[in-house]
């Protein structure tokens, strides 16, 4: 598998994301020191724009495929802490997965895929593309710098996969949203230029990899609800890492709050952790603008 090459701030956000969580293991000591940095005087989680599923996201940080594991990260974006619920599953057959802020995976058979991208021309006018790229035959990651209608600089915001034709932007079978979208209009813009997620926001579910109708959902939303549920609290301003058993390398996590399906999101497949990662450890707690703000 080929793995993407990392800029410096990627590369060391996963390098302390996978160094806490190795010091939580036995005879082991983390390189990071974890302190409580509550954020204090933000919009509370039912006050803010967007899709953040109430103050909470859940990333997928990166696996480790020698040792079949993955490890993801909760964010409490919110000013109280909050308790939450997961579980690991099989990933969907067919999903969409945003490797970064320019890259899509899309996983399964589809006659055409839709990306819509935003970028900012150099006249300072922002621009916005939405353009068909192609089919997908059991699994197909694009890039859009390789894309020829899609500027180098933009940061793709939703994409949608199609199993017959016609491909009519807003229709597909199969739809995502950008769960970084925020994180990258500021990477690359250096501001929020189109504010709360990208316009396909509107739509709900951001923080699920895939917005496809589940005619199979159990209770809640959930599709398998007798298995057990690993509990998680998460204090507010701060952000919760764990480690999950990851077959391959591929497994999907929920995320619940009192019952309800909060996000889904699949591993990081092609993303490595930087050193080996235990599974079983206790979960690992760091300052959120640690990760954000500083690396």
């Amino acid at each position: 598998m080929t793995q993407e090459t990392p800029s410096r701030r990627e590369w060391l956000r996963r390098v302390t994301v996978t160094t806490a969580v190795i010091g939580s293991a036995p005879g082991t000591v983390a390189g990071v020191a974890v302190g409580d940095d509550r954020k204090t005087g933000e919009t509370s989680a039912g006050d803010r724009d967007g899709c953040d599923n109430e103050g909470v996201r859940l990333t997928p940080a990166c696996v480790d495929e020698k040792r079949d594991a993955a490890i993801f990260c909760v964010t409490n974006d919110g000013t109280d802490d909050v308790t939450l619920e997961w579980r690991s599953v099989t990933p969907p057959e067919e999903r969409i997965e945003f490797v970064d802020c320019r890259t899509v995976r899309v996983v399964g058979d589809f006659v055409d895929v839709i990306l819509e991208a935003t970028f900012v021309a150099a006249d300072g006018e922002i621009g916005n593309v939405i353009e068909p790229v192609g089919a997908v035959d059991g699994e197909r990651t694009f890039d859009a710098r390789e894309l020829e209608r899609i500027p180098d600089d933009a940061v793709v915001g939703t994409a949608e996969a199609f199993r017959d034709d016609p491909a009519v932007p807003g229709a597909g079978d199969l739809t995502a949203s950008n769960p970084e979208f925020d994180a990258c209009q500021e990477e690359f813009f250096g501001e929020i230029i189109l504010g709360g997620g990208s316009d396909a926001a509107d739509a709900g579910d951001c923080d699920r990899e895939t917005n496809e109708k589940r005619d199979d959902a159990g209770p809640a939303d959930d599709p398998e609800p007798d298995d057990p549920l690993e509990t998680l609290t998460v204090p507010a301003g701060m952000t919760t890492c764990f480690s999950v058993e990851a077959p391959d390398g591929e497994i999907a996590v929920r995320l619940f709050r009192e019952g309800e399906l909060l996000a889904e999101r699949t591993s990081a497949v092609e993303t490595s952790c930087p050193f080996p990662v235990p599974v079983g450890v206790d979960p690992v707690t760091l300052p959120t603008n640690l990760l954000e703000t500083y690396l």
